[in-house]
């Protein structure tokens, strides 16, 4: 009887892990839940954690996080008939999942991954068709090196773009149908913008064209200001060498005054005035012990021998 009971008892636990795994579910934090009832939706779950189902409910998890949609290369041709090559990526995620799987759920698709797979084919198409919006702009608007006339980020995602941004374009499709899609853009960009072989070489010209126009407008207000500075410095030594000069003559003046002094001083008793200039003389040349040998009768050496004249005034004399 123990026997039986304990295989009743292991019966009834697999009968009620059974019964909780048909009832039971679980929703994660990053997602968002629909209980379907024989294919309709009923209702969704929000909320993270254990939730309660009918055995005959079938329930469809979305993951909420961010998706990544990139597209495949394309080329197309800018409003110059230039031929661009251009790579887009997008960014979007499940808000609603009742209205994102009404609107995309199609005969037997019922598991969440194969309509995330049927939305993302249908952005790709958003994505393509959105690119026709390079044929609004020349080819110099888009690969340039002036940032006046560079209009990739406007192109891209700016307000003021014509008839509408890349970013707009498709938030506008996304966001349409009353209720829209039941997913948000969260972000869109150019990750590759390249030019067909053929103009390669143009687009290098161009660049190079308008770095030279920066070049020479760098170069001729280098030059201007040169001749500035030039300006300057040549007046301020035209300044100073007149003041130089200036200062120079009145240096002149002040010595030739001095000299013409000394000069009608020598004049007033000339036998005098040549007498000090030979012991001036005399000074200068002999040092101490200095040997000079010369002819005593040369002068002013003849005074060591002679010595000097004195002449007595008389009266009258």
């Amino acid at each position: 009887m123990k026997k039986h009971l304990g295989i009743i008892f292991i019966g009834l636990a697999i009968g009620c892990m059974l019964l909780l795994y048909w009832v039971i579910f679980t929703v994660r934090t990053q997602e968002k839940a629909l209980i379907l009832t024989f294919g309709q939706i009923t209702r969704q779950v929000d909320k993270a954690g254990l939730h309660w189902i009918w055995p005959w409910q079938k329930v469809v998890s979305f993951d909420t996080r961010i998706r990544t949609v990139r597209e495949q290369i394309i080329q197309i041709q800018t409003h110059d008939k230039e031929t661009l090559t251009v790579m887009v990526y997008l960014n979007w995620r499940i808000v609603e999942p009742e209205i994102f799987y009404g609107r995309w759920r199609e005969g037997d698709l019922i598991e969440a991954e194969d309509v995330v797979l049927e939305a993302e084919n249908d952005i790709r198409a958003w994505i393509a068709d959105a690119t026709k919006i390079f044929a609004e702009y020349d080819m110099d608007e888009l690969i340039t090196l002036d940032k006046k006339k560079f209009k990739l980020e406007v192109l891209e995602k700016g307000p003021d773009a014509r008839n509408g941004s890349l970013l707009q374009r498709i938030r506008n499709i996304a966001y349409a149908q009353g209720d829209g899609y039941g997913i948000e853009i969260v972000d869109l960009g150019i990750s590759r913008l390249g030019v067909h072989d053929s103009v390669t070489s143009k687009v290098f010209d161009r660049m190079n064209a308008d770095r030279m126009k920066v070049v020479e407008a760098r170069k001729s207000k280098g030059e201007s200001e040169a001749k500035k500075i030039t300006g300057k410095a040549e007046s301020r030594a035209s300044i100073i060498k007149a003041d130089a000069e200036a200062q120079a003559k009145h240096i002149r003046g002040q010595g030739d005054a001095e000299a013409a002094e000394y000069y009608s001083q020598f004049l007033a008793d000339p036998e005098l005035a040549n007498f000090l200039r030979r012991l001036e003389t005399l000074r200068k040349t002999l040092g101490d012990q200095t040997t000079l040998v010369l002819d005593r009768e040369d002068k002013p050496f003849d005074m060591l021998l002679e010595g000097p004249r004195i002449y007595k005034k008389t009266d009258g004399k």
